[in-house]
């Protein structure tokens, strides 16, 4: 058993063989509308029990519950385990459980990869602590503001410093592509330029610091399969920073690459089923089955992206659709009519996209996709850069340019474009698509949320004002506004 999965001591290796199985049938069961049919009326064929055998699925059906009145059981113990609150269920859903030791069986182990995934994924990204303080500041504020915006979606983001593309454009062309990315144009000739890369990679470095520098994605709008030399830039990132980069691909009918690729996840100390595979289809699916058994999959993540599938996508890019969620509730009172927002974004970088062939920086940070972002990330900066020479003085004025300690005093000081501003008695609320804010104080606040929200004074205008007019304390007043800025209230467009 590979070094990594230390996670998996808590089963047998019976028990092993049995998840593997399980998440496989579940695994078709999302991707296969005619299976999800046929089960949902109780039955299932001879051809579709013989094809779940040649892929590798041997247990019992009837060990598990899967008719739809089951559902909702499943569901709430799934739920209550994984957030260890197993003690508080109905009775009834306890008794239910009972009667499927499979079903108790998945869902200590949802429990088990959730718990580690989790804890993987915040001390592998967590890397405020950058060389730069401003970037380190930036990137905090940007962390909190996703999580007021996006809600529950924005506090699962690892916000990854740096994403790096090897190629300009992307192959594939999915029909719900979030980044609406265009057709690929150019590919890194990686053997040539790999000194280059290897220089720009220590430059940030030396700007940001080794933690945050291998805090990155080797890909963003771009497909990995589509550079040949995609795993050599893999390792030689891992040599140089000691990171060990994520992958997730939506090419999996090359399945001598796919075999290269989970070697080399296999060897490292991973535990968030890296490589995770986008499946396209039913075809593609079956292909992947086809060519490695359950076990050999177990601990990667596939992502069932078939258009008939229930996964919900992310409305941006080529299917854009805005939803306004909180922003459009005028009575809070009545908690049950706050209907549930859905995932507003796919971004994740809260740093600097590089692509590698066009040579462009972009700085981003994830938002809601909306008519202004169709891509779900809001763009604070971009410049392009000639090769590894003039690389740290075009980053390094992006960092300039566009982070700040504090609000800029000769800057438009406005909120962040999806809050809306309301007025209270005793303040002003500030309510986003998710989440809803108060600030309480009326002597406090004086008319500071009003003058805000108008977004057409300076922060040198406003102090002037609420100084002079409305004898607000000069000292609360700055505090105040500094509170807003750190907690990513503030429009930082500049």
């Amino acid at each position: 058993m590979p070094k990594y999965q230390t996670l998996y001591t808590k089963f047998t290796e019976d028990e092993l063989k049995i998840l593997a199985q399980l998440k496989r049938f579940f695994e078709r069961l999302q991707c296969d509308s005619e299976l999800r049919n046929t089960l949902n009326q109780g039955d299932i064929s001879p051809g579709q029990l013989k094809r779940l055998k040649e892929t590798g699925i041997l247990f019992d059906l009837s060990g598990f519950p899967l008719s739809p009145e089951d559902q909702q059981n499943i569901m709430l113990y799934l739920f209550a385990v994984t957030k260890n609150a197993e003690e508080e269920l109905d009775d009834e859903v306890k008794q239910f459980a009972d009667k499927y030791p499979l079903l108790k069986l998945w869902s200590r182990y949802n429990e088990v990869i959730y718990e580690e995934r989790s804890r993987y994924v915040n001390s592998h990204f967590d890397k405020t602590a950058s060389s730069s303080a401003k970037f380190a500041a930036w990137r905090k504020r940007r962390i909190t503001a996703a999580k007021s915006e996006l809600g529950y979606f924005g506090m699962q983001i690892s916000h990854p410093s740096f994403a790096y593309e090897l190629c300009d454009g992307c192959s594939v062309g999915c029909w719900f592509c979030s980044f609406a990315a265009n057709k690929l144009t150019g590919v890194l000739d990686y053997e040539a330029e790999r000194d280059n890369i290897q220089c720009i990679i220590k430059h940030n470095i030396d700007i940001f610091g080794k933690a945050t520098a291998g805090s990155a994605l080797p890909y963003y709008s771009t497909e990995p399969h589509d550079n040949p030399h995609y795993i050599d830039f893999l390792r030689d990132f891992e040599e140089l920073t000691g990171a060990v980069l994520c992958t997730s691909t939506a090419v999996c009918g090359d399945i001598g690459w796919l075999r290269e690729l989970i070697k080399y996840y296999r060897n490292r100390d991973l535990r968030y089923g890296w490589p995770r595979l986008s499946i396209l289809s039913l075809g593609m699916m079956d292909k992947v089955h086809d060519a490695f058994t359950p076990m050999e999959l177990l601990d990667n993540e596939l992502l069932i992206q078939a258009k008939d599938n229930t996964r919900p996508k992310v409305t941006g890019g080529r299917i854009l659709e805005e939803h306004t969620g909180l922003r459009d509730k005028e009575d809070f009172s009545d908690k049950d009519s706050i209907d549930l927002v859905p995932q507003g974004s796919i971004a994740c970088v809260s740093g600097f996209i590089i692509n590698l062939v066009s040579r462009k920086i972009t700085l981003c940070s994830p938002c809601y996709v909306c008519d202004e972002w169709p891509h779900g990330f809001r763009v604070y900066g971009e410049a392009f850069y000639n090769d590894a020479s003039d690389f740290p003085d075009v980053i390094n004025r992006l960092v300039e340019h566009s982070m700040f300690m504090s609000p800029p005093r000769d800057k438009i000081l406005k909120f962040r474009d999806d809050i809306i501003f309301r007025p209270t008695e005793e303040g002003f609320d500030l309510a986003t698509a998710n989440q809803l804010h108060h600030f309480k104080g009326k002597n406090k606040y004086g008319p500071l949320g009003q003058l805000i929200s108008e977004s057409n004074h300076t922060y040198a205008q406003i102090s002037e004002m609420l100084i002079t007019k409305h004898k607000v304390n000069p000292i609360v007043m700055r505090t105040i506004v500094q509170q807003l800025f750190d907690e990513g209230f503030i429009d930082e467009i500049y």
